[in-house]
């Protein structure tokens, strides 16, 4: 997603309101709110045990206008292929692989060029233009290549137009979303461009992405929920309900005739970046709450259902079908761009990361990890688990660096089996067999549930900050991207590709001297990694019209053609041994 707020006198639109198509026709639009979601891929049984996840990278570049339009300049390419280093498919290749029964050798034959290419480039999707000169984002990228099938990841484009301002109180947000409609004209009078642009620096944009994993169903309910429920939230922060941790402080303030007085006066203070953030924070609980829950309520039909056993769907089988987002479980992370306020949220549960980069006065470019992945091999969530369990769980809680000796992540939606009580799970798990389904099992040492927690920690930035440095772009991704780049690297690859996304082959030593990179401005979360230095590789330039191509591409062996095409060759487990999932927006 590339953006501009610090657009000048040339502004390339950015937009994510209605469709363009839309404003450019007499067409009625059907919604205000445009959405952008992946879409649904094939699945098997929802109780699927496999643990498949998808790499999303959602990239959101925010650049000045004179940036993206020398960067649209500089391209000339009019296509994703531009090597003439040709890989001959149908080939035989053997993998040897170390695994518990010794080693392996798997033969496979490669892909060719055409193929590999066809793989890289079918899933694109995106905004080249936004097209609101007045909101800060500009574009967008998505593409994902999969590794799994089916794939379990999702992810979710959406923007928010708002009629009026955060701080304007005379009716309620909710309303003026879905009462503020773009232009139905074919064309705009200097006075509608205005208008619009006005509205477009109000604008709100969300993006995120779901990392799926024991199944797709967690990751398929969150692709269509979590952005409006954040949307709903949002709306009821602008209408005066301040989230509080604290829930008779909460209520003593809902009812202070001074709190609302205030707020009716506009002296409240009500979107700030303390409360948006708590509003985030509290949406992602809330949701997983009811995810979580909804299968429990369900228990006592189990045993109160007298119907005829032949009536369809039987309370079992509600239970199990409503039951499977809760057995699943998906790690999330979510931007949300406040084009009026001129901040930036990035909300993480899980393993995911997000990447900003940053381009000084000076050209340095500075690579600004957003985000700390939350697993169990970081040191600072592994002290939080402890301290939330008693001193007897210290070595059970997290064990060999993985949750109760499991689950990876420390922080996801569904995973229900690490938050439910034991008796609880055992139900659960009774009702799934009983319907020919394989339940996940009830976790070990399950004394002082739950293990796992939907709340995300939330980093805020300016738009601007006080060095006078640019926020160019951000990548999100999951960690099927940060497995084989680090942030640095993406960060490199992508102030690259905004230069030239044409050109030959770049030495990987070389890259860090042609775009060098400013210090951090503070400690590097974890994992906080070396930018390696590898002689002898390089990086490709291959003139990808989709920028989310572009960093796929060179997590799947950089400029070695060869390994890239076997990588995309394998199959079944052998594939997901080797490469998880990756998909870009």
């Amino acid at each position: 997603m590339y953006g501009s707020r610090l657009s000048q006198a040339r502004a390339i639109r950015a937009p994510l309101t209605a469709t363009t198509a839309l404003r450019n026709s007499a067409t009625k639009p059907r919604h205000l709110a445009r959405l952008y979601s992946s879409p649904s891929t094939p699945s098997g049984p929802s109780g699927s045990p496999n643990v498949k996840t998808t790499a999303f990278v959602s990239i959101a570049l925010l650049a000045s206008a004179y940036a993206l339009y020398s960067y649209e300049q500089s391209s000339t390419s009019s296509g994703s292929s531009a090597s003439t280093d040709t890989v001959k498919g149908g080939e035989k290749f053997t993998l040897n692989i170390r695994t518990s029964r010794g080693p392996q050798a798997y033969e496979f034959l490669r892909r060719s060029s055409e193929d590999v290419e066809r793989i890289l480039t079918e899933h694109e999707t995106g905004e080249k233009s936004v097209g609101r000169s007045g909101n800060p984002v500009i574009r967008w990228d998505t593409n994902w290549v999969g590794s799994n099938e089916p794939c379990e990841d999702r992810w979710a484009s959406n923007l928010i137009p708002r009629k009026q301002s955060s701080s304007d109180q005379k009716t309620s947000w909710l309303s003026s979303w879905y009462g503020s409609r773009p232009s139905e004209h074919g064309g705009a009078s200097p006075d509608a461009q205005q208008q619009q642009q006005q509205a477009a620096k109000k604008d709100l944009m969300l993006f995120s992405i779901m990392d799926g994993h024991a199944g797709d169903a967690t990751s398929q309910l969150l692709e269509k929920t979590l952005h409006p429920t954040l949307a709903v939230a949002l709306a009821g922060l602008q209408a005066g309900y301040v989230p509080e941790k604290d829930g008779w402080k909460r209520w003593t303030q809902v009812i202070s005739p001074t709190h609302w007085a205030e707020f009716a006066l506009g002296k409240g203070n009500i979107w700030t970046p303390e409360n948006v953030t708590k509003t985030i924070q509290n949406a992602y609980l809330q949701l997983d709450e009811h995810i979580c829950q909804a299968p429990i309520r369900l228990l006592p039909t189990l045993i109160q259902n007298t119907a005829d056993p032949s009536e369809y769907p039987t309370a079992r089988q509600t239970l199990v079908a409503l039951a499977q987002p809760a057995a699943a479980g998906a790690c999330s992370i979510t931007t949300l761009v406040d084009a009026e306020n001129e901040d930036l949220y990035v909300a993480l549960a899980g393993d995911c990361r997000a990447v900003a980069g940053w381009q000084g006065v000076d050209g340095k470019w500075r690579c600004d990890t957003l985000t700390e992945d939350q697993m169990g091999e970081n040191p600072r969530e592994v002290e939080r688990m402890k301290s939330e369990h008693p001193a007897s769980e210290r070595d059970t809680a997290i064990k060999g660096g993985r949750v109760q000796g499991g689950l990876q992540p420390t922080r996801a939606f569904g995973d229900a089996v690490y938050k439910w009580t034991s008796a609880e799970g055992a139900a659960i798990a009774d009702a799934f067999r009983e319907e020919g389904d394989k339940p996940r099992p009830v976790r070990p040492w399950n004394y002082t549930p739950p293990y796992v927690t939907a709340r995300p920690e939330v980093t805020y930035r300016k738009l601007r900050n006080e060095r006078g440095e640019r926020l160019r772009f951000i990548i999100m991704a999951t960690d099927g991207l940060w497995d084989r780049l680090t942030s640095e690297e993406a960060t490199l690859l992508l102030a690259s590709y905004l230069a030239h996304p044409k050109h030959a082959d770049i030495a990987k030593t070389t890259l860090p001297t042609l775009y060098p990179l400013a210090e951090p401005t503070s400690e590097r979360p974890y994992p906080a990694q070396d930018l390696p230095q590898p002689k002898g590789e390089s990086w490709a330039f291959e003139g990808d019209n989709n920028a989310a191509t572009h960093l796929i591409r060179n997590s799947l062996a950089g400029a070695d053609r060869k390994s890239r095409a076997e990588l995309l060759s394998l199959s079944g487990k052998v594939s997901r041994w080797m490469r998880d999932d990756v998909t870009v927006t």
